[in-house]
């Protein structure tokens, strides 16, 4: 049901951007890994992407950029990523005004990179984080037992059971938790975006996607 009505929303967001309207107005704009690190990949968004922030700031019911930074990856430092969006033509009103959250990433890349669908995965987060449990190696037979009697998914359970590698829970999810209309852009789409979206799915959450400042 979650799933039916995103796919709604995002055509609904679609429909917006071809007739020039603002579908981030009075929402929550979250902002996902545009940073210098990743430039080679969104430099093509980049410039038109500024324009809109400058342009509609005002509009925003909220604004956040989360990002790979120096606590999680050892990246960029908040302060030097607020200087190179200055740098990049962002207003410094909005620069250094505007919530940062470095996230870090790779909570789920393994079953993702393993074609386990987003459904599964978001099942899977949504049930551990119900039980309290936050490293998929921490899962006992009982639970997955009971999660294939739930979501009768046996594939993400062949891949992780036994697997030295494994899924977490971020603490990205307990920030998730107080946002509302939530409106996404940035990128990697099947990447860090996507995981940021499977965060969303296994918090019953509804977002829309910016797919024009997405890369």
């Amino acid at each position: 049901m979650i799933r039916n009505k995103i796919l709604i929303n995002e055509f609904n967001n679609k429909m917006l951007e071809r007739v020039g309207s603002n579908p981030a107005a009075g929402k929550h704009l979250v902002v996902v890994d545009i940073q210098p690190e990743y430039l080679n990949w969104c430099k093509s968004i980049l410039p038109s992407f500024i324009k809109f922030l400058n342009q509609n700031y005002q509009s925003f019911g909220s604004l956040t950029f989360f990002y790979n930074g120096y606590d999680t990856l050892g990246m960029i430092t908040e302060d030097d990523y607020r200087t190179w969006l200055v740098d990049m033509g962002l207003d410094e009103e909005i620069a250094y005004n505007t919530k940062m959250y470095d996230k870090g990433y790779a909570f789920f890349r393994y079953c993702m990179d393993s074609n386990i669908s987003e459904d599964s995965i978001s099942n899977l987060v949504r049930m551990m984080m119900s039980k309290d449990i936050h490293d998929s190696r921490e899962l006992t037979e009982e639970f997955w037992d009971e999660y294939v009697d739930n979501y009768g998914d046996k594939n993400i359970r062949e891949l992780l059971e036994f697997a030295d590698d494994c899924i977490s829970i971020p603490d990205l999810m307990h920030e998730l938790k107080n946002y509302r209309g939530i409106v996404l852009c940035g990128g990697g789409i099947n990447e860090c975006l996507k995981e940021v979206e499977i965060a969303l799915n296994a918090l019953n959450k509804p977002y829309n996607v910016l797919t024009k400042f997405t890369y």
